[in-house]
């Protein structure tokens, strides 16, 4: 492992060999912050599309309550992006097992992790957990894209088209870069609270390659015809979405990228054991919000981690949440 360049002192970067495909070889990046604490439980963060673990404010919070925290930039995102390949690219998200696999080997099998991921990669960890039981102690999602905008009606709708195009265009773009509404609320550049590096997730996304847009549909349908999870879940997402062509201010305390109605009602369906919590004034990565949505979005992870840890889970039924227990404690003081 060497320093990893984005966090810096007292993270180690650790590359994932990968292969090749058409466009070169092929890596993933896993990141731990140091020193190790195998005698802990390990929480493994990952990012959303046309993104990259970012938040070194949220790792720290993570270790200061006692985990081992490891965060994965999957292939042809951030850390992991190589000269020449096209930026997200891929053709079935099951592709994505192999560097979650290696990871899980190197934090060790015998410490199964929380696993937190955001918005794509919240429906690739989904996917994942319902394939490989028994490998994820927990699941915490935030603002996964789990279902297309307006319901599973229009992502079959658009599912044969998509394929058919996919299959024609491969990893050229089926859609272009994005308006920029999001980046206007967030990056410090654009005059948010956040830096990060806009090469690597840049104002309105990296172009969509086609193929990467039909997986992310196959992954949609294969999530809601799949079975239950049986671990507990925590999905937050933002108390509202707005859209459209012009940025307006009501955008920069919304979801401007994701229907969060959809999104809720999606995540009912994950299991037994799903706290669903809409996060007020919070954007698309709630962790990227102003400092009471962030504040409040932690409060919340805090509160369900203190239930996770200590095992006590009061089960309802399939699709409802969890009934709520009181916070034990919250070491979220400041976090914001």
């Amino acid at each position: 492992m060497t320093i990893d360049p984005v966090f810096g002192d007292g993270y180690a970067m650790q590359r994932i060999d990968l292969g090749a495909d058409a466009e070169g070889p092929l890596v993933a990046t896993l990141v731990h912050r140091l020193p190790e604490r195998p005698d802990s439980v390990p929480i493994l963060v990952g990012h959303g599309w046309s993104d990259y673990v970012l938040d070194r404010e949220l790792l720290e919070h993570l270790a200061a309550r006692g985990l081992d925290v490891w965060a994965l930039d999957l292939r042809k995102h951030g850390r992991s992006l190589l000269p020449g390949q096209t930026p997200t690219e891929i053709d079935h998200l099951n592709r994505y097992d192999e560097e979650i696999d290696a990871a899980l080997r190197i934090i060790g099998r015998d410490r199964p992790p929380i696993m937190l991921a955001h918005s794509t990669g919240g429906l690739t960890a989904a996917l994942w957990a319902v394939r490989h039981p028994g490998t994820i102690r927990a699941l915490a999602l935030n603002s996964p894209w789990l279902e297309m905008h307006l319901g599973a009606a229009v992502r079959r709708l658009l599912s044969r088209p998509v394929s058919r195009l996919a299959g024609r265009l491969n990893p050229r773009p089926l859609l272009p870069q994005g308006v920029e509404h999001y980046a206007r609320s967030v990056p410090r550049d654009y005059g948010g609270l956040y830096a990060y590096a806009l090469a690597l997730k840049p104002p309105g996304g990296h172009p969509f390659p086609a193929d990467t847009f039909a997986a992310v549909i196959d992954g949609q349908s294969r999530l809601e015809s799949a079975g239950p999870l049986a671990i507990p879940v925590l999905v937050m997402h933002s108390a509202r979405s707005v859209f459209g062509m012009e940025f307006t201010e009501a955008m920069r305390r919304a979801d401007s990228v994701l229907d969060v109605k959809v999104m809720a009602e999606a995540a009912a369906q994950l299991g037994p054991d799903v706290r669903i919590e809409a996060i007020e004034g919070a954007r698309h990565d709630v962790f990227l919000s102003d400092a009471d949505a962030r504040h409040r979005a932690i409060e919340v992870l805090d509160d369900w981690l203190d239930v996770v840890l200590t095992g006590r889970h009061t089960m309802s039924g399939r699709g409802s949440k969890t009934e709520r227990i009181p916070p034990v404690s919250s070491s979220s003081e400041g976090a914001g």
